[in-house]
């Protein structure tokens, strides 16, 4: 089969590989969609401890199954599937406290962890567990499909701020998973969402996924969301990207006693202003991944409450994965999130 393979820093090669086959248990994927994650693009530069050449990444995907490993039952070859990419162990102090997405045994498809690495769906085929696939409703393509594990991490983030009914929030980062936050803080029933971004293009795209206002973070950040919320602070901030500038710019804009939703992962250390943000009485909350949230995330957009391929600004073939990721590495492509696709 062909796949692209990560080879090292900005080495990504579309290249012939081994097909797998499935063990005892496990099914065999025929990849038809599969998107690229931000952390794909932080592996390709080298700059993640989760990316270990050689690797296949991938782990927000769709497919058929094209073949079945010995004792699965309840499935068939061409079924239209997605799959539960976080392989928790189910047995830990953590999975049974009900944290199954920080389980230290886990591995995650496409990705390295302390467990190992797993080849993922940046290919033609991909093996997993029988045990985390899950049914495609005929309404919901494979594009959409793909995107169901990013609207997870959005939709448990949405969660950890509780009743959104009526509230102002700012979500900081109109990129993939701010973008889903915005629609899940729709859903949720914020009453203004306000969308805080460097690219005008993001901030268009964010106006269809129901914010209200939208401001370059370039400007005067502080006085707008203060002239909407008169002088108070928004209720909630959801924090999509995790640099220095957001966390300490989300402890400004909140109101005092607010809420603070920590997703991005931008950086790996910031200088922040501790007294300010105790002064203020924030709650914060930081979200990581997902557990229960992606069986929700897919009735979602199976009954239209999630327009997730908005989203998809490009479509392109497996084999010009290279040529895509160096383009979204290097900033030369204003594309928000991309599918990749079987020729």
């Amino acid at each position: 089969m062909k796949a692209l393979v990560y080879l090292g820093p900005r080495d990504l090669k579309y290249m012939e590989v081994e097909t797998p086959e499935p063990k005892a248990d496990e099914v065999l994927i025929k990849v038809k969609a599969v998107s690229i994650c931000g952390s794909d693009l932080t592996g390709y530069k080298g700059e993640s401890a989760m990316r270990v050449p050689p690797l296949i990444m991938g782990h927000e995907f769709s497919g058929e199954i094209a073949k079945l490993g010995e004792n699965v039952k309840g499935l068939k070859v061409g079924d239209r599937v997605i799959v539960e990419t976080n392989l928790y162990c189910g047995y830990c102090a953590d999975c049974k406290a009900g944290f199954s997405n920080v389980c230290d045994n886990r591995k995650i498809i496409g990705t390295t962890m302390k467990a190992g690495s797993y080849n993922g769906a940046m290919a033609d085929f991909v093996v997993v567990p029988a045990e985390k696939i899950m049914l495609l409703p005929d309404n919901v393509s494979f594009n959409a499909a793909a995107l169901t594990e990013p609207l997870a991490i959005s939709l448990r983030a949405t969660k950890h701020a509780g009743d959104l009914k009526g509230k102002i929030v700012a979500v900081y980062g109109a990129g993939p998973i701010g973008l889903l936050t915005m629609q899940c803080a729709k859903f949720f029933g914020a009453e203004r969402i306000i969308a805080i971004d460097i690219m005008e293009d993001r901030l268009e795209m964010a106006k269809k996924c129901g914010a209200t206002e939208v401001i370059n973070s370039k400007d005067d950040v502080m006085g707008f969301t203060r002239k909407i919320t008169d002088g108070v602070g928004v209720d909630v901030v959801f924090d999509a990207v995790g640099a220095e500038e957001t966390v300490n710019g989300g402890v400004e804009i909140v109101r005092n006693g607010g809420k603070v939703v920590w997703i991005g992962l931008g950086a790996a250390k910031v200088n922040f202003d501790y007294k300010h943000a105790v002064c203020k009485e924030i709650t914060f909350y930081c979200s990581y991944m997902y557990t229960t949230e992606m069986r929700e995330g897919l009735e979602m957009i199976k009954t239209g409450k999630m327009n997730v391929e908005q989203i998809i600004t490009g479509i392109y073939p497996m084999s010009e994965g290279p040529r895509i990721f160096e383009e979204l590495a290097s900033r030369k492509s204003k594309d928000i999130k991309v599918i990749l696709y079987n020729d």
